[in-house]
């Protein structure tokens, strides 16, 4: 029996490294992982900010000529919030077939994971629409 723990005792030494290699080669990936949710939810939150931006100005629009200069200041109040700038503002007339007004928001998003993680390009272009009945 003394002699088999004896065994067991000389087999943990030699593995002693085994975790710490084990480790070093799963901290990268890891590393990948956590950047790549950061970065998901950072696109996710801003996308959400654009929706409503664009939903608010297509609110103000729904009940003015639509006076873009009113469209634009309540877009950029919601992207100012949010400490978003630079955004494109585009607002249609009023359809004369269905009477619908389209907001639409885009900003050059700017990746801030860099080249970490694999397929994210430095920046990307996010946008989106609101359309809304004019009640003109």
């Amino acid at each position: 029996m003394v002699l088999s723990f004896r065994r067991l005792g000389r087999k943990s030494r030699r593995s002693d490294g085994q975790a710490l290699v084990e480790f070093a080669l799963l901290v990268p990936l890891l590393i990948i992982i956590v950047l790549g949710i950061v970065e998901f939810g950072r696109i996710w939150m801003t996308m959400n900010v654009l929706a409503s931006a664009a939903r608010e100005g297509a609110r103000v629009a729904a009940v003015t000529s639509p006076d873009h200069t009113q469209v634009e200041t309540a877009v950029e109040n919601t992207l100012s919030a949010a400490n978003i700038t630079g955004a494109t503002i585009t607002t249609t007339d009023p359809d004369p077939d269905n009477n619908e007004v389209t907001v639409r928001v885009q900003i050059d998003y700017t990746v801030i994971t860099g080249s970490f993680v694999p397929g994210l390009n430095s920046t990307m272009q996010l946008s989106r629409s609101v359309v809304i009945h004019w009640e003109g």
